[in-house]
This record gives C-alpha cells, sequence and structure tokens, in this order.
C-alpha cells in the first residue's frame, strides 16, 4: 500500500478562508487517485487551539475550521469508491489544557483529577525532557501538572482503568463514522513516566500491555482496520513492539536513506537494511514497515538533501524497492522544501500545498506565508505535472512500478552488496526475484551483470554486452521471472 500524509489545514480549500478543509480534500481525490495513493493518513482534524491539532480540545469532535461531521461522511464515502482508505491520526497520550477533561480536573472534579499526572511528594519539578532538555513540569494555578510534549500538553494518566474505558469509546466512535484505522502518535509514551519513583521512565510492558488490548478492542468492530504506529527509537525498542501493531514507522531506515545519499556511502544503506529489516532478511515478518522518507516532524527531503533532486530521486527509487509499505508526506511529490529547526515549531516543514506556479488560485490554501516554497521557484502541481522530467512524474513512476509489483511488499531481502559507491540486492517472492542496483556515486560507474530484462527507474545506462554502465544517481532493476 501507498500512503498519502495529508494536513488539512495546507492542502485544498473549498470555501475561500484559506484554511485547507475536508470538503477541499473530497475536491482532490482525483489527484489522489492519479498519484496512484491507496491511503490517506489525516493529521488530527478534531477541535483544537494549535496549527497541528495535536493538542485536543474534544476527541469527540471535528475542528469547524475543517468542516462538520457530514463532510467527513462525504469524504470517507467518495474516497472508498475510488478505492483509498482513510486512517486518522489519534494523539492520545495527552491533552490541550482547553480540554474540558483537564478544567474540570483543575477544578477538584474527582474523576477527571484522576486523569492527569500531578506533582507528589518525589516529583523533581525541575527535571527535562532527555532528548533536548525542555521542562516536563508545568504549573497551572496553584498546581504543577507533568507535560512531556510541552506546556500546553498535560499527559494522560494510563495508570487510571477508567481512562483506558474512555479511550475504548474513542477508538468505536471514529470507526463508526467509517474510519479505516488509526496512526497512533506517540505510541510508546502510555507510560513514560513512573508516578512510585517520580522521574521519567519508559515502561515498555505496561504500553505493550495497554495497546494490546486497544488493537484487540479495534480489531473486534473492524477487523481490517488499519493500525499504524509511531515509535520513534533504536531498532531495538522499536523490536519488542513487533507483531503488535499492522504498520510499524521505520524511523532509523529514515534516517539510514536519507544519509547515505547526502553522503555517497552506500555502507548506511547496507547497515540500515540489516538493523531495520532484519526480519525482511529471515522472512518472518509480523508487523509491516512502514518505510518513509520525512514526515511533519522532520526536515523536508529537498531541503535535507541541499536542493540537489539526483540525490532526492535516488532516495525515492531506495525507498520504493524495499518490501514494507511506503509513506509519503504531502508535497513532497512536488520537492516542496522546509526546514525544522526547532522540534516545537514546525510550520515551516507544514506551508501550503503549491497548486499554482503563481501562488493563489482557486482552492490555494493562504493560513502561511511560504518562507521555503515562494511562488515562481518552480515548485507547484501547475509547473511540474506536464514536465515529464519533473520530481512529480518520477514518484508517479515509482508509484505505478510499485502497483504493478503488490508482491514487493513482503518480499525477502537476500545478496547484499556493497562497495564505495554502490548497493546492490535481491528482492524474493514466491514467483519473483528482483536484483537492483543503486548508484550513489556522481559519476557513472560499471557493473558486471548477465541478465537482459532490465527496467531503468531513473537516470541512464549503457549496455555492452554484460557490461552495463550506470549514469550517476541511477537505479536499476534486473528482472528474472523465476527464482
Amino acid at each position: 500500500m501507498i500512503f498519502y500524509e495529508l494536513f488539512v489545514r495546507s492542502f485544498f480549500d473549498s470555501n475561500d478562508d484559506g484554511i485547507g478543509d475536508l470538503n477541499g480534500i473530497t475536491q482532490k481525490l482525483d489527484y489522489l487517485q492519479t498519484l496512484g495513493i491507496d491511503g490517506i493518513w489525516l493529521l488530527p482534524i478534531m477541535k483544537s487551539a494549535s496549527f497541528h491539532g495535536y493538542t485536543i480540545i474534544d476527541f469527540y469532535s471535528i475542528n469547524p475550521l475543517y468542516g462538520n461531521f457530514d463532510d467527513l461522511k462525504k469524504l470517507i464515502k467518495i474516497a472508498h469508491e475510488k478505492n483509498i482508505k482513510i486512517i486518522l491520526d489519534i494523539p492520545i497520550n495527552h491533552t490541550s489544557v482547553k480540554c474540558q477533561w483537564f478544567q474540570k480536573a483543575i477544578n477538584g472534579d474527582k474523576k477527571y483529577v484522576d486523569y492527569y499526572v500531578w506533582q507528589n511528594e518525589k516529583t523533581d519539578i525541575n527535571e527535562k525532557r532527555h532528548w533536548d532538555n525542555s521542562p516536563i513540569w508545568f504549573k497551572y494555578k496553584d498546581k504543577y501538572f507533568y507535560g512531556l510534549f510541552g506546556s500546553s500538553s498535560p499527559d494522560l494518566n494510563f495508570e487510571n482503568p477508567e481512562l483506558w474505558e474512555e479511550m475504548r469509546g474513542i477508538f468505536k466512535f471514529w470507526l463508526d463514522l467509517g474510519i479505516d484505522g488509526f496512526r497512533l502518535d506517540a505510541a510508546k509514551h502510555i507510560f513514560d513516566y513512573n508516578i512510585e519513583k517520580g522521574k521519567f521512565e519508559y515502561q515498555h510492558e505496561k504500553t505493550i500491555k495497554f495497546w494490546k488490548e486497544m488493537v484487540d478492542y479495534i480489531k473486534s468492530i473492524n477487523e481490517n482496520s488499519i493500525i499504524v504506529s509511531e515509535i520513534w527509537d533504536s531498532p531495538e525498542v522499536v523490536k519488542k513492539y513487533h507483531g503488535l501493531f499492522d504498520i510499524e514507522f521505520n524511523f532509523p531506515l529514515s534516517y539510514e536513506i536519507k544519509d547515505a545519499v547526502k553522503f555517497q556511502d552506500p555502507h548506511l544503506l547496507v547497515k540500515g537494511i540489516k538493523n531495520t529489516l532484519s526480519h525482511y532478511i529471515k522472512g518472518n515478518v509480523e508487523s509491516v514497515s512502514g518505510n518513509f522518507l520525512t514526515n511533519h516532524d522532520m526536515n523536508r527531503l529537498v531541503s535535507e538533501l541541499n536542493n540537489d533532486i539526483n540525490k532526492v530521486k535516488l532516495a525515492y527509487s531506495i525507498l520504493f524497492t524495499l518490501p514494507g509499505y511506503q509513506f509519503i508526506y504531502y508535497g513532497e511529490e512536488l520537492g516542496m522544501k522546509g526546514l525544522n529547526l526547532d522540534v516545537n515549531f514546525t510550520e515551516d516543514s507544514q506551508e501550503p500545498f503549491q497548486w499554482y506556479e503563481n501562488g493563489f488560485g482557486p482552492g490555494q490554501t493562504e493560513w502561511k506565508g511560504c518562507k521555503y516554497n515562494p511562488p515562481y521557484s518552480n515548485i507547484s502541481y501547475e509547473s511540474e505535472r506536464n514536465d515529464i522530467d519533473s520530481l512529480l512524474n518520477y514518484i508517479k513512476t515509482l508509484i505505478k512500478f510499485r502497483k504493478d509489483n503488490i508482491w514487493l511488499s513482503n518480499a525477502r531481502i537476500d545478496n547484499i552488496r556493497n562497495n564505495r559507491y554502490f548497493i546492490s540486492y535481491s528482492l524474493i517472492g514466491k514467483n519473483n526475484k528482483f536484483d537492483v542496483y543503486h548508484n550513489f556515486k556522481n559519476q557513472p560507474i560499471n557493473i558486471n551483470i548477465k541478465n537482459t530484462e532490465i527496467q531503468l527507474l531513473n537516470g541512464s545506462f549503457v549496455k555492452n554486452k554484460n557490461i552495463i554502465k550506470l549514469n550517476g544517481h541511477s537505479t536499476i532493476i534486473i528482472k528474472n521471472i523465476k527464482n
């Protein structure tokens, strides 16, 4: 499956207020279908005061800027008619301080006091977040609450069994509306504060127990629901959760692909494959690897690779020639730019999708100025749709290749080889085998192969008997009909 990560606010505006909305997505489903998308991952659409939507005010609502429940039902209905599934981002680790649960808690309602984590006699209110040294304890009126993700995001207390029941109700609510599944934000953070010890501490066993119960419950409502987990950590931690979710985001692999291309070092990709896709090497896949290059919390790919489109194309060639499912962040197919210079300020990587080269027109979102993707920068659907060499059309080619070879999602990886500037590996299915070659070098390289069935993904090559001269930053696939 090919998923498209979609930020509603930035995509397409149906009512001329400059903000993207659900009806706007419905109007552009043909674009997504033509691109080749199988599933849409909607970033949070619930009522929220934050631009990104990850601080929820009401889990049973839709942000009025995005539309209403009728708009969502229409979107789901038409998307399903086009064989596109929709999964919803659910950030249940915390709420907004404006959430009624929190407001009732701060005013002493016993039920809701127990929904959150508060300072106790063991608390060190000067404790910092381990990855960037930010505060994690915040004072509201006369009480300190635990907020790993910031001062407006009080963490929920999952030691409270009533909260588990509340979460079941939330999942059922959205499934009953027709949502096809969920992307589970910050999935490893359900139990990340040890109340007894009074300190930050991952408690993976408790978290796994929680998610097993929730996944079983979701599957009891819709056995075909799709559950995607965000566990942003080392391969060793991710492996603890293998088999629990349908799809696991593969963060380490995203870094290894980008670094390998950036530094022209295929050894980094070999390391990434062996460390994060070992289950595809051994052939014992429990959860599908969700492979991606960027998302809303990361630098956009073109900016990460210093505007080198050839390197960008190579990175996507690698992404689409590895087993698992692919996720594309909206606008990356155009080569949109953006840097996340601070984890707390991600607006610059979530700029409006550029439909028009001049920066305005029907449906163009304008909720923020475009710092990295200004008009007349040749980064727009209008400028790329008819350009045969554009990134947009190249990614469409990759998606078509992948959909023509669905077996690749579960392929076994074998024969990984590399030298200073190239890597090759085999992808093996029941009745198919592809040998893949990636050239990381700026200049052409010679590859000695005997097969004659060649599919070129980017660049060009010259064949002389058994020698193929593969141009820089290019990929070829040698097809074998049988293993």
